[in-house]
């Protein structure tokens, strides 16, 4: 009876299309938490994750569909390619990445409890091309971006301080290395804010795809 009571107010609230895209989006989540044999469902509040952080954002992950739309979106060779993802969670990128077959893949996570999860999804997952596949547990703002890097990805998952430290380490390591770095940012309200003090990084484009979350793909060159 809830969710017959939850379904009547999303289709109230956001439209009969909408429901319907988020029924086709949870069943292709279904498909590719099967296809890998995986599992990076769920969300976990942030007071349940040891060493609270205040700018941290709760854990949820984007749905498989809006995200590889995203990442195939940049027209990169993957094969040449080191994708970060700054909040890696259960590793649901990660794990898509690498099935891509990505040069290298780096995932940035302050939550033990979440990298353990996806160390434990990435190691049992079908489909795996990419071998090097690198899990940093740290804090995001102390994390040095290497050289290689050339695609950003977050899932919206700090505010505050924290991405303001983040977004300096990236123009620090465009500056030391320069490169072509695309940046796909979810939610992306406060990182255009932070943004907007630095030419370097540029809007190339934006999208609402879905009504809890909208994307802004960016680059530096």
């Amino acid at each position: 009876m809830h969710k017959i009571k939850r379904t009547f107010l999303f289709i109230k609230r956001y439209g009969a299309l909408s429901f319907i895209n988020e029924c086709i989006d949870r069943m292709i989540d279904a498909y590719y938490e099967a296809r890998f044999n995986i599992n990076t469902k769920g969300y976990v509040l942030k007071e349940s994750l040891e060493n609270q952080h205040p700018d941290w954002i709760d854990y949820g992950a984007i749905n498989y569909r809006h995200m590889i739309m995203a990442l195939n979106n940049l027209k990169i060779d993957v094969n040449t390619s080191t994708i970060l993802d700054y909040g890696s969670g259960k590793g649901r990128v990660l794990s898509y990445a690498a099935s891509c077959n990505y040069k290298k893949i780096i995932g940035v996570e302050n939550s033990k409890f979440l990298m353990e999860i996806a160390k434990e999804n990435i190691n049992k997952m079908n489909h795996r091309k990419t071998k090097d596949i690198i899990f940093e547990e740290c804090n995001a703002e102390n994390y040095e971006i290497p050289p290689s890097v050339n695609i950003i990805y977050f899932y919206n998952p700090f505010i505050g301080l924290t991405l303001e430290k983040v977004v300096k380490n990236i123009i620090l390591s465009y500056k030391e290395s320069p490169r072509k770095i695309s940046i796909v940012f979810w939610n992306d309200a406060e990182f255009k804010k932070i943004i907007s003090k630095y030419k370097l990084i540029k809007l190339m484009c934006s999208s609402h795809p879905h009504p809890f979350y909208s994307c802004g793909v960016y680059q530096i060159e």
